[in-house]
């Protein structure tokens, strides 16, 4: 007994697509190849100190300014209460002046008093 086998594609075809498959995995694996060197070429640990000491710095300078802000709101909270007190004691002497106006010219209608 004789087993023949048929092959569903011709074998051209597979051989053609072979070769092609292993021509572009070699190609890509060069190019791998490449992108591994060069990403063996820099420097990653640098580059992360280099930014966290920027973010230091940056968060550094934030807190510095927070403290600004604060001290700014307590200088403004303290002049806005001087000048309320400064306004209340205006209107007090305002109050006591025209109250000894009226009072002074009361007195000069008053007989016998100059």
């Amino acid at each position: 007994m004789v087993w023949i086998f048929i092959h569903p594609v011709p074998v051209a075809a597979v051989a053609f697509l072979a070769v092609t498959i292993v021509a572009t995995l070699a190609r890509h694996e060069e190019a791998i190849r490449g992108i591994h060197e060069h990403l063996q070429g820099v420097p990653i640990n640098e580059e992360i100190s280099a930014l966290r000491f920027r973010m230091g710095m940056a968060e550094a300078e934030n807190a510095s300014m927070r403290s600004r802000i604060k001290t700014m709101e307590a200088i403004d909270t303290v002049t806005r209460s001087q000048e309320k007190r400064l306004r209340i004691e205006m209107e007090r002497r305002v109050a006591l002046s025209s109250h000894s106006d009226r009072t002074r010219e009361l007195l000069r209608k008053l007989p016998g008093v100059k």
